[in-house]
C-alpha cells in the first residue's frame, strides 16, 4: 500500500508511531483505519501505515487478485497510548489488533520515531508498482554505509548503501529500526552520497579503517589529478569538471575521523579549487579544516 500522510499541526511536536500486529490478514482493516484517521480529532488516530502486497490466485479456473497484510501483519499507528488503548475496545480491533511486546524495549513496546517513518513513507510513495518489504536482519544494516540519493527519482533519500557487486551504486535499504525496511531500485553511483561509512570492525567489505583509507587516498590521487589540469591548462575541461563537481557531490558530506579526516578535507578542498569554487561555504569550511 502507498500511505497518504497528514503533517502534524504546526504548535506539536511530531508524535512517535507505535509498532502493532493484526493476527488477521483481512484487508477490512485498512477501510476501518481510514475512517479512524479521517475523524482523527475525536478518535486519536492521526495517521496509520498498514504494508500489503497482492497475491495472485487461480479460482475456477480463473486468476484473481488479492490484497493481503504481509511482512508479520504490522500495523503502524500514529496516536496516544491512551487513544490506541480505545482504540482496541472497539470492534473489529478487539480481536485482531494486538501489542508487540519484545524483551529487549525498555517501555515493553516497539515505537518508531516520525522521521523514520516519513522516511520510511517517501520512499514507499516513489516506488513504481509493488513495494519490496522485508524484515531486516542486523547483519544487513550493520554492512552498509550510510548514504542519501541527491539526483533522480529517489532524490531526499536516506538509508543504507546495498552495493551491488563492488560498484559504488547499489540499492538504497530504508528501515524502520529492526522491524521492517525496503529496498529500493539500483540507484547510480552519481546520484548517491555518502554520509558515513559502516563502523563495523571487520565485514565482507574489509574494516573500517581500510575502507576508508582506500575511498580517501583515491579520491585524493583524483583531487589531484584535477588540480593539476587547472593549474596547467588554467580550466578544467568539461569532462574533468563534470567528474570534479561529481566527486564533490559524493564525499562532501562524508564524515570521518581520525587522521583520514585530514587527507579527506584536502582532497576536498583541491576539488573546489579546481571547479572554482573558493567563495562558498564549503570552501570556507574545508579550508579551515586544513593546517
Amino acid at each position: 500500500m502507498k500511505p497518504k500522510t497528514d503533517n502534524n499541526t504546526a504548535d506539536s511536536q511530531p508524535m512517535p508511531w507505535l509498532v502493532m500486529y493484526s493476527n488477521s490478514s483481512d484487508i477490512n482493516i485498512l477501510d476501518i483505519l481510514d475512517r479512524e484517521k479521517l475523524e482523527s480529532a475525536t478518535t486519536g488516530i492521526h495517521d496509520f501505515f498498514v504494508p500489503t502486497d497482492v497475491m495472485r490466485l487461480v479460482v475456477d479456473g480463473k486468476s484473481i487478485e488479492r490484497r493481503r497484510l504481509i511482512a508479520g501483519n504490522y500495523v503502524f499507528l500514529q496516536a496516544t497510548m491512551e487513544d490506541i488503548l480505545r482504540l482496541r475496545e472497539r470492534p473489529p480491533f478487539d480481536a485482531t489488533l494486538r501489542f508487540l511486546r519484545p524483551s529487549t524495549s525498555p517501555t515493553g513496546f516497539i515505537y518508531i520515531s516520525d522521521d523514520e517513518m516519513q522516511m520510511m513513507l517517501a520512499a514507499v510513495n516513489k516506488m513504481d508498482g509493488e513495494v519490496d518489504y522485508f524484515v531486516p536482519s542486523s547483519k544487513e544494516l550493520m554492512i552498509s554505509d550510510i548514504v542519501q540519493v541527491v539526483e533522480g527519482k529517489f532524490a531526499g533519500i536516506k538509508g543504507f548503501l546495498e552495493s551491488v557487486k563492488g560498484h559504488e551504486g547499489g540499492c538504497v535499504i530504508v528501515p524502520l529500526g529492526d522491524v521492517l525496511a525496503v529496498r529500493t531500485p539500483r540507484v547510480s553511483a552519481d546520484d548517491i552520497q555518502l554520509v558515513s561509512l559502516a563502523k563495523v570492525s571487520e565485514s565482507q567489505y574489509g574494516s573500517y579503517t581500510s575502507r576508508a583509507y582506500k575511498k580517501i587516498r583515491v579520491l585524493m590521487e583524483d583531487s589531484e589529478k584535477l588540480l593539476e589540469e587547472k593549474e596547467t591548462r588554467g580550466s578544467l575541461s568539461q569532462e574533468s569538471d563534470t567528474n570534479a563537481r561529481r566527486l564533490v557531490m559524493r564525499f562532501s558530506q562524508l564524515k570521518l575521523a581520525g587522521k583520514i579526516r585530514l587527507m579527506h578535507a584536502q582532497a576536498i578542498y583541491n576539488l573546489l579549487i579546481a571547479i572554482g569554487d573558493t567563495e562558498s561555504d564549503l570552501f570556507m569550511k574545508y579550508k579551515n579544516m586544513l593546517p
